[in-house]
């Protein structure tokens, strides 16, 4: 009896230490930094993926990349306001979450999405990548050259029925890319936005936006021309074939606005830095479309919003048809 209990108590024991351990393992593989131990260079010892062969971040050399004609981009709700905006510090990044009223969230057709999903891509959250000076900041490079900041907005495929579902899946993932460069004036809402910064400067903290703008005035204004290749997601878990697209025209903003980013803080240091370094392109084609304005199209009224260039041809030829008719006179 004394034996039976004996083995009861070690094969609790066990039974604990093995649950403890795992836990401590659960906790260790989602942690991750980008310095020392935790750093990109040791990603892949926790996350598989992340030591494959079509990762991102990559150089583009734009010498090597080929042309190639896309259906127009048409991109829907992206003018509509969101009921309420969370931004959250996660010890990583600034991540961005919006929340909209049914069948008004900001979705993506057309370009090289276009053979891949015939009902698009659906807009899931944008964070931010930066560095501790204007050399470094961007993950992406252009010829070599970093921008100091970097904006990725995720998309899920709406095939998949979920976020999770889709991760890792064939093409399930999109990201747009948009570089930041140093203005004297900001994009869009990056002022109202960057003045709430001091409120989440610590890990972990969070604030909710109710007075919002729409997810378009987060981004540089020429939509029309973008380089797309096939990679990661930049964090673990690393999955692959996510398509991405990194449009050639930076976001403007201030070098006070980019400050803010700077400091905020994770683990008693300041948040920074947080971008993987570039990773080799591996004989994978890089694409540039041919210039194609892009369509916006609001479904609260089910009409498309023609491009501003659309808008000026338009407007002119109104106006060379109103000279005709009064010379006519």
């Amino acid at each position: 009896m004394s034996c039976h209990r004996n083995a009861n108590g070690l094969s609790g024991a066990i039974i604990a230490f093995l649950v403890v351990f795992a836990l401590a393992g659960g906790v260790r593989a989602q942690d991750f930094g980008y310095e020392g131990r935790s750093g990109p260079a040791h990603w892949g010892e926790e996350y598989a993926r992340c030591t494959g062969k079509h990762q991102s971040p990559i150089n583009i050399n734009h010498v090597s990349v080929k042309q190639n004609s896309y259906p127009k981009l048409e991109f829907h709700n992206f003018n509509v306001e969101p009921k309420a905006m969370l931004v959250t510090n996660n010890g990583h990044t600034v991540l961005v979450k919006m929340s909209f009223n049914e069948g008004k969230a900001p979705r993506v057709k057309g370009g090289p999405l276009a053979e891949k999903s015939s009902v698009g891509y659906q807009f899931k959250q944008f964070h931010f990548h930066w560095g501790e000076n204007d050399t470094v900041g961007s993950e992406d490079k252009i010829d070599n050259h970093a921008y100091p900041a970097e904006l990725h907005v995720v998309l899920r495929n709406l095939e998949y029925p979920s976020f999770a579902s889709a991760l890792g899946k064939d093409h399930g993932i999109a990201v747009m890319a948009f570089f930041f460069q140093i203005s004297s004036t900001a994009t869009g809402g990056y002022s109202n936005f960057t003045s709430l910064l001091p409120q989440i400067e610590r890990k972990g903290q969070s604030v909710k936006i109710t007075r919002t703008f729409p997810l378009r005035q987060y981004f540089s204004k020429d939509l029309s021309n973008y380089y797309t290749y096939t990679g990661s997601l930049t964090t673990p878990p690393c999955s692959e074939e996510v398509i991405w697209m990194d449009f050639r025209t930076p976001i403007d903003i201030t070098e006070k606005q980019l400050n803010a980013f700077r400091l905020l803080t994770a683990h008693d240091d300041h948040l920074k830095n947080n971008f993987r370094p570039t990773q080799p392109l591996n004989d994978r084609p890089v694409y540039s479309n041919r210039e194609e304005a892009p369509l916006f199209v609001d479904s609260s009224a089910g009409e498309r919003t023609p491009h501003f260039k659309t808008v000026f041809l338009v407007t002119l030829l109104a106006v060379v048809l109103k000279d005709d008719d009064l010379s006519e006179a």
